[in-house]
């Protein structure tokens, strides 16, 4: 059995200004988020790992760092590029207000399938499939290469909402609609098979787990 621990990163001062950040805007993180990262370390440090997973970008490779500096042990880490947060195009970075682009954010929020197919390319973003397909790819390579074991994995708020409801069976044109994991919250699956998954865990705050 293969069973996953996936962190949103800590909260960064584009999540504090309530921008877009996506895959193309980072900034470090605010104190909130290094402290939300440490007790997330605190409330696993008795876990064994056998790998840690983060998205290569910064802000995800410190949450992951923080987190795994309370272990006494070390665990190996790697970074993965299809775990990256969804690229927003000329949105990345920008707050929502001055985002007057009303018919494009309606697709964007709401119909997937339709962003992809309309407005994907107007705002120069990534498509919601793409996002899926390839962080998908990244979780089916780590169960593969541990089909036992404790496995971290670090990433983004729209990549976790696509990939943790999908491997939970939502439909794809509703995998918007479950609301985002809040920042430096633990969501726990398992799996047998690498196919089917069951959920041990959902959006908690580590205190809940000591």
């Amino acid at each position: 059995m293969t069973e996953f621990y996936f962190v949103r990163h800590g909260e960064t001062q584009l999540n504090l200004r309530q921008c877009f950040n996506g895959g193309l805007s980072d900034s470090p993180l605010t104190a909130k988020g290094v402290a939300g990262a440490q007790a997330v370390g605190q409330a696993l440090a008795g876990v064994h790992f056998v790998q840690a997973i983060s998205s290569s970008l910064p802000r995800a490779v410190t949450t992951t760092q923080l987190i795994l500096a309370a272990h006494l042990e070390p665990v190996p880490v790697a970074t993965a590029n299809g775990l990256r947060e969804m690229k927003l195009g000329r949105w990345d970075g920008q707050t929502m207000a001055t985002v007057d682009e009303p018919a494009l954010l309606d697709l964007y929020f709401h119909d997937l399938p339709g962003f992809d197919a309309k407005a994907a390319d107007q705002v120069g973003a990534e498509t919601y499939r793409g996002v899926l397909t390839r962080s998908l790819a990244v979780i089916n390579s780590a169960t593969a290469a541990h089909p036992t074991g404790k496995l971290l994995v670090v990433a983004h708020g729209i990549v976790f909402q696509l990939l943790l409801n999908t491997l939970m069976g939502v439909p794809f044109t509703q995998l918007r609609q479950p609301a985002k994991l809040h920042n430096t919250t633990i969501t726990r699956l398992k799996t047998l098979n690498g196919r089917d998954f069951e959920r041990l865990s959902w959006d908690e705050a580590p205190e809940k787990l000591k």
